[in-house]
């Protein structure tokens, strides 16, 4: 957010609480590849332009703009306040975090395609920056201070309903402490953020 420091300094902070999205037109929304771009981006904190959200997700800024504005519709997203330096107006998060709660009412078809259309693209562009930064690690010449800090760990797991239940209640209690939410106030300043993904799914050929 290079020069924009100044306007995050004099505008109120977005509204805190979680963005639950309830119905599979809002998830669909959600589940472009750009717009998952953007949205991990805002919701890490930052207050953007449709200018810098494109350069992020790699699109125009008219198309970025289309996208910003079908996650306002879907209140994912929301207009900052115009800074006094007349500058493109910024976008910022509409919440501290994002919730899926599809309604069954919605239809199974249309739920479990929207959630599989999120999954699959958000799964990907996880792929896409553990490639990216095993490669540059590969490239170092030599070790560096971030060295090892990348990983990928695959394994079969034997649990019971509820050992796998509170597995991923300890996972998510492990990590909290370092997310973004809970360190934008306080984050080191050698700290670096790291894409965080946990895929639990039960082996449904055995049973």
């Amino acid at each position: 957010m290079s020069g924009y420091g100044h306007l995050v300094a004099r505008r109120a902070a977005p509204p805190s609480g979680p963005v639950v999205l309830s119905d599979a037109s809002a998830v669909r929304a959600l589940a472009h590849p750009a717009r998952l771009v953007v949205i991990d981006a805002l919701y890490d904190g930052q207050v953007l332009t449709a200018t810098q959200c494109a350069a992020l997700a790699g699109t125009t800024p008219s198309a970025m703009s289309y996208h910003l504005r079908s996650l306002e519709k879907h209140g994912l997203v929301m207009r900052a306040e115009a800074g006094s330096d007349g500058r493109e107006r910024p976008w910022v998060r509409a919440g501290d975090r994002l919730r899926v709660e599809l309604k069954s009412s919605a239809g199974k078809g249309g739920a479990l395609a929207a959630a599989e259309l999120l999954v699959r693209n958000a799964l990907t562009i996880d792929t896409e920056r553990l490639l990216a930064a095993m490669s540059k690690d590969a490239a170092a010449e030599e070790a560096g201070p971030w060295s090892a800090t990348t990983g990928y760990t695959r394994e079969t797991l034997v649990l019971t309903a509820d050992e796998a239940r509170e597995l991923g209640a300890a996972i998510e209690k492990l990590a909290k402490p370092f997310t973004s939410e809970k360190r934008r106030s306080r984050q080191p300043k050698a700290a670096k953020n790291f894409s965080f993904s946990v895929v639990l799914a039960r082996d449904i050929t055995d049973g």
